[in-house]
């Protein structure tokens, strides 16, 4: 885990909006405010600090008072320090104290070897533990704005509340989820301001590879930033609550405040759906208290998914709240109540008019971005003055939860066994558990359950644990309700509905309801298989398994180094029993000894050996790949570009203007289309919205190109919608897509695992299981409309029994369509990737559709 490392030390004390006293004490009376570092002071019309003026201001105030600690807790995907600061009193800030607290919060989290009369001693001897962050979409650009203020007046106040809050809180005040975004809005904004595009969107991804989907990695933790903010949540400080801001409302209301709206996911302890109804009521009436009207609840944002930096905590026993705050701009705005919509889009509530969930509704007039960073100020000194409030109860509340989840576990377990295909798959989903702070155990000998034997090395993930609502979460399927509008359409989830963790990874895990009693021990880190090598130089190979998504990477940094790689088209006989078709060979020799020694020494691969050359096998080289890059920012690009690179895949990124240019083939063997549609890809942002260089889209010449490219022998990889383009518009395409046009009442997978079926002797199928889970949002379904023999469709759907995890309307119309279809096209082949094979790098189980369609253009 990263370790958190102390930098600075630093204190602040309040003066706004948000605190009902503006008293200091004298010794913080020479607390810099924020505009003497920034030059400005925060949140003013037409300015935008980046993350570097921002920590050059906690940097500052840190020197100057003993109330404020400031760390370093690791680095960001751009290479940028992130830090984090601890406010509180003097006292509960020396070493050994912070020590004393942190440990109080991690043993009644984890609530084991304790009685109840223990843990309410540690209950009233410990201090709450809040956290607060800003800015995660650094588009949404109050929050980040907010912070510096926000810290100076909780330093440096000394009103009762702000006294009760240091004396009774340790309050983890996280200045930026996302840096790197930060400075990249901030300076977009300052470089155009006063200019045509002074209101124009940034347009790249704000994050490296996940741009707003980076609050969509919380269970995953593929992210430098989410690895060095979960490790704070869940390996060292266990907050009792976290509060995550946001923007923005639904229109025209000034802030979204919990009471979140139905489903409630079930798994969520009910004190923690309590304990965020409660929160967010003591924030939505300092709001009115202050006369902050046109705060609203239960409106966009459910409590059913499991993934966010606000949701993942409800599945921790941890108070999980986020705001949405109106007006991501530093523009001020005349919100013209002429123009307001009369209904809210959820229940039809009224937009002027009270309600139970409207109380006070906004009448319009000016807004500028320190209004917005008022209602942020205010709803975080609520936060904090409830956390300070009722602290023995929230401590103990912790621990009671944590105490009957383990109650409620039961003999229920999970078993990964260690002799399915591809352990180190498991391994990896092992270490994403762990960074939830799962707890799991490693057999250290075999052992039976029922009539299965489970070999040494398998892993055991027990329901008795505190944090079981994650765990049953994660490892089972989601049963989605179904909810409709009132005109019949489906209620769109607010994000995934499905997204059980084996289905997606491809990992197998068993069941079991019986007890367990085998020798093990715990694990912090899974490390990757115990590597093997044949005891002697085989007579012809050395084999990798295509069933292993890490021979592909081995495969690649072999041909790398220059050894030759071949591939079989037929099962092949090993040391190690038959392996399928795809299996890679790489020649025996001395050289090739020890550069795939080092391969499955780092990957944790088998290598078997090849005694004779098989009858049939094709040549592969590394293919010369292009991604295209629409502007604008799109996830799925950037989630691809992570993949790629996590499995050594080179690539190079391809923009409009060289799809416009054409002559693609002398520079590539393999485009790739990430998930956008025909659209988006053709038209691009609209002309005037950015500078030239970035509207327009490839164009019709684009297409064009495109169409030429594959003619003439390049092969096209589409994913999820992007398979419109050629569908569309390469003439005399032969598949089409049976749910285009087609209503959501007919059709509708809103992010969900779907079972498919799998032909596993192709190319583009190699090393996959004949039964496949995928991720489907509402993702299209093929069928062959012309020549049959230019088509082949190696994945299908089932004819029933699709949905696997999640909420899935009009079964019937895919049912039996092909998932994917390999269509040869002129000299060269259009591959369509119909779900979303590397889904936020989520989805390894369908990596091997993606690797081995990219390595179709290696193949000679």
């Amino acid at each position: 885990m990263v370790p958190l490392v102390a930098a600075l030390a630093a204190v602040v004390g309040p003066s706004a909006s948000g605190s009902l006293a503006k008293a200091s004490d004298p010794r913080e009376d020479n607390l810099p405010t924020p505009a003497s570092v920034l030059g400005f002071e925060p949140c003013t019309d037409y300015k935008l600090a980046t993350y570097e003026q921002i920590t050059d201001y906690f940097g500052a105030l840190d020197k100057a008072s003993d109330r404020l600690q400031m760390m370093s807790i690791g680095k960001t995907s751009e290479g940028r320090d992130q830090v984090l600061g601890i406010v509180s009193t003097p006292d509960n800030l020396t070493p050994d104290n912070l020590k004393k607290y942190r440990g109080i919060a991690e043993r009644l989290a984890h609530a084991r070897g304790l009685t109840d009369a223990q843990a309410k001693d540690l209950a009233a001897e410990g201090k709450t533990v809040a956290w607060v962050d800003f800015g995660i979409h650094s588009t949404e650009v109050a929050p980040t704005q907010t912070a510096p203020q926000f810290a100076y007046d909780l330093v440096r106040s000394e009103s009762a509340e702000a006294k009760s809050i240091r004396e009774n809180v340790i309050t983890l005040f996280n200045p930026n989820v996302n840096p790197d975004g930060t400075t990249h809005i901030s300076k977009w904004y300052m470089d155009h301001v006063g200019g045509p595009y002074q209101d124009s969107s940034y347009p790249e991804l704000y994050q490296k590879y996940a741009g707003h989907d980076d609050n969509r990695d919380w269970f995953m933790f593929n992210l430098q930033e989410t690895r060095n903010q979960g490790d704070i949540l869940w390996h060292q400080w266990y907050p009792q609550m976290v509060y995550n801001t946001h923007q923005t409302a639904a229109y025209p209301a000034r802030i979204f405040i919990p009471p979140f709206k139905d489903p409630s996911n079930p798994n969520i302890p009910a004190e923690v759906i309590r304990g965020i109804n409660l929160m967010g009521d003591s924030m939505t009436q300092r709001l009115d208290r202050e006369g902050k009207v046109g705060a609203v609840s239960r409106q966009q944002y459910d409590q059913w998914w499991n993934g966010g930096l606000r949701s993942v905590p409800a599945f921790h026993n941890q108070i999980g709240l986020l705001s949405e705050t109106a007006h991501a701009s530093a523009t001020p705005k005349f919100e013209d109540p002429a123009k307001f919509p009369k209904e809210f889009p959820y229940q039809g509530v009224s937009t002027s008019e009270p309600s139970a969930f409207y109380p006070s509704p906004y009448k319009g007039g000016w807004w500028h971005l320190k209004d917005s960073c008022s209602y942020i100020e205010s709803t975080g000194w609520a936060y904090l003055n409830t956390a300070a409030s009722d602290r023995e109860g929230w401590l103990y509340g912790a621990y009671r939860m944590g105490k009957q989840a383990i109650e409620a576990g039961g003999n229920v377990a999970y078993v990964i066994p260690a002799d399915q295909t591809d352990f180190a798959t498991a391994a990896k989903m092992v270490n994403v558990l762990r960074w939830g702070d799962v707890e799991v155990e490693q057999a250290s000998r075999a052992f039976a359950v029922g009539d299965r034997t489970y070999p040494a090395g398998s892993y055991i993930v027990r329901e008795a644990q505190p944090f079981r609502p994650y765990v049953v979460d994660l490892l089972n399927p989601q049963n989605y309700p179904d909810r409709r509008n009132p005109d019949g359409t489906p209620e769109r989830p607010y994000d995934m509905a499905g997204w059980t963790l084996q289905y997606q990874m491809g990992v197998d895990v068993d069941k079991v309801d019986a007890k367990i009693d085998v020798p093990s021990r715990q694990v912090t880190w899974a490390s990757v298989p115990t590597p093997q090598m044949p005891s002697r130089t085989p007579g012809y190979a050395y084999a990798l398994d295509p069933r292993v998504n890490d021979s592909y990477t081995a495969a690649m940094q072999l041909m790398r180094s220059g050894e030759k790689v071949t591939r079989t088209l037929e099962a092949v006989q090993t040391d190690q029993g038959t392996w399928p078709a795809g299996t890679f060979l790489v020649p025996a020799g001395r050289s090739s000894e020890v550069k795939v020694r080092g391969q499955a020494r780092g990957l944790g691969l088998t290598v078997a050996g090849v005694a004779t050359e098989p009858a049939k096998t094709v040549p592969v080289s590394g293919p010369r790949v292009g991604l295209y890059h629409g502007w604008g920012g799109n996830s799925d690009e950037g989630w691809t570009r992570y993949v790629l690179e996590q499995f050594k895949f080179p690539y190079a990124q391809v923009h409009d203007a060289d799809v416009r240019a054409g002559s693609l083939a002398k520079k590539y063997d393999v485009l790739v289309l990430p998930d956008a549609t025909y659209s988006r890809m053709l038209n691009g942002l609209r002309e005037g919205s950015l500078p030239a260089e970035y509207t327009g889209g490839m164009t019709a010449a684009g297409v064009a190109n495109l169409k030429k490219f594959v003619e003439e022998g390049g092969t096209l990889v589409t994913v999820n919608d992007a398979a419109q383009l050629p569908i569309q518009a390469f003439g005399d395409f032969p598949v089409t897509d049976v749910t285009e046009g087609v209503p959501s009442t007919k059709y509708y997978s809103p992010g969900s695992v779907v079972a498919t079926q799998v032909q596993p002797t192709t190319p583009v199928t190699w090393g996959l299981p004949e039964k496949l889970d995928a991720y489907s949002s509402t993702s299209p379904a093929f069928t062959v409309t012309g020549d049959a023999g230019s088509v082949s469709t190696p994945v299908t759907y089932p004819q029933g029994n699709i949905l696997r995890s999640g909420w899935l309307l009009g079964e019937d119309l895919i049912a039996g369509k092909a998932a994917v279809a390999d269509v040869t096209y002129g000299k060269g082949r259009v591959v369509l990737l119909g779900t979303s094979v590397q889904h936020r790098a989520q989805a390894h189980g369908t990596y091997k559709l993606l690797f081995n369609s990219l390595l179709l253009g290696g193949e000679r």
